[in-house]
């Protein structure tokens, strides 16, 4: 499993890198196909099949601008081409144009000769940009299924732990156990618009995961998150798309029905899309975190105490299908007790590929997501309770792919398969662990 771990991180960095070069030799490529079928628009205003291949290109570019005079251009001499109604909606809708886009749909869905793939797209995306312009706005992801791991008590594999610097075996009722589970996740977020032209708005986001094993029921796991905050813009006339969001958060997490890490705090995050291809979101969040052992537990890494995070998020965009996603870390932990006091760094990346589904009625589009995480933790003085002589310094690392699969606008599948591993310099630290999920969807 270790070398499919590479392979994946590998196969990320390459297709990356190849993706990179192909983007810029693309570029110029279409950039010139671009300036072609421009002049030969101008020339013949009433070649529709031109046209839409000149939109097709512009859109490909980011060059929306471009795509959308081209399309008002083809309206003026065919103002109920169902098509031309549609993709001019489609881009308003990619612009944050949601007023223009509700127009143009709703003008596509009025024509009879409207192709019934295009129908179906557009039964997906007219209620998202009539929902845009609400100043109240919910929307949500739900998902529930079945699931399996390898090692749900999250012990280490070798069959030894340190007790007081001494090697000790684990005894055979503490040892790795794999179970299969039902899990359930949900993701609201909530908008409220403040109507100032400004851009400014509140936002509320809630995330909640539980797991019920199937045979091992004291390593049931739930989890809930919420967090509320104002985004604002900082200057919307010399710094268009910079906005800057103070937020409150806070957690509550269960382990086997009984309270295992709580917190609350509070973070600024900066957004900066200015560009049409990739946007950055540096943070800075403080926690306060409250730790209890659950009797599932034996040992943990982390105590009451602060938590302190500096990252920056960000997104690459190298075509309107394929991004790059990644998020450097760094973390400060500073607990009550030394050996639970620790520095963190690590990062991850994931590459977010969208492809047409096998089905053409099917409105929206499937995604791929690869992804690699890595993270290094290194505390701040031995634990007397598990070895006095040694510092503990862990190297953990994961990987895995999600597959979201829409079937119509509000229901769905998806999968992800993760293997998960830390080394760590104490052997009652090192583990592995396989997990597989797969379930329904539902978005509102």
């Amino acid at each position: 499993m270790r070398r499919v771990l590479l392979g994946l991180a590998v196969g990320l960095c390459v297709s990356v890198s190849f993706a990179a070069q192909a983007d810029d030799r693309g570029r110029d490529a279409l950039a010139a196909t671009q300036a072609r079928l421009l002049a030969a628009t101008l020339r013949a205003p009433t070649n529709f099949d031109l046209t839409f291949e000149y939109v097709r290109v512009s859109a490909a570019l980011g060059d929306f601008e471009a795509a959308i005079g081209a399309l008002e251009r083809l309206l003026t001499f065919a103002p109920h081409l169902a098509r031309a109604n549609f993709e001019l909606a489609t881009l308003y809708f990619r612009l944050g144009s949601y007023d223009n886009a509700v127009h143009y749909f709703k003008a596509a869905a009025a024509a009879p000769d409207l192709d019934p793939r295009l129908r179906a797209r557009l039964t997906a995306y007219l209620p998202e940009a009539e929902k845009a312009l609400q100043p109240v706005r919910w929307s949500g992801f739900l998902q529930t299924g079945l699931g399996y791991q390898s090692n749900v008590s999250a012990l280490p594999a070798s069959g030894f732990i340190n007790i007081f610097g001494q090697n000790a075996p684990q005894g055979s009722g503490i040892s790795q156990k794999a179970d299969g589970q039902i899990f359930g996740l949900a993701k609201v977020s909530n908008i409220v618009d403040f109507e100032n032209q400004r851009g400014d708005r509140l936002e509320t986001n809630f995330i909640g995961y539980g797991t019920g094993e199937f045979s091992l029921r004291q390593f049931d796991l739930g989890y809930a998150e919420a967090s509320i905050g104002p985004r604002l813009a900082l200057d919307p006339v010399n710094w268009p798309g910079v906005t800057v969001k103070p937020y409150i958060i806070g957690n509550l997490s269960w382990v086997g029905g009984a309270s295992y890490l709580n917190s609350g705090g509070a973070g600024v995050s900066l957004g900066i899309d200015t560009a049409a291809n990739w946007s950055i979101a540096p943070d800075v969040e403080w926690r306060h975190l409250s730790v209890n052992t659950p009797g599932a537990i034996p040992i943990t890494a982390l105590g009451t105490g602060n938590y302190v995070s500096l990252s920056v998020s960000g997104v690459y965009r190298f075509t309107d299908l394929i991004s790059l996603q990644f998020e450097p870390i760094y973390a400060r932990a500073s607990a009550l007790n030394d050996w639970q006091s620790f520095n963190q760094g690590g990062f991850q990346a994931g590459l977010h590929v969208e492809f047409a589904p096998p089905f053409p009625l099917i409105p929206l589009q499937w995604t791929v997501m690869p992804y690699v995480s890595a993270l290094w933790d290194s505390f701040d003085a031995p634990d007397p309770a598990v070895n006095p002589y040694v510092r503990r310094c862990d190297f953990a690392y994961y990987g895995g792919v999600v597959l979201d699969m829409p079937i119509t606008a509000t229901f769905g599948l998806s999968g992800m398969a993760q293997y998960a591993r830390t080394n760590s310099n104490l052997p009652n630290f090192t583990t592995d662990d396989i997990t597989v999920l797969f379930g329904p969807t539902a978005r509102f």
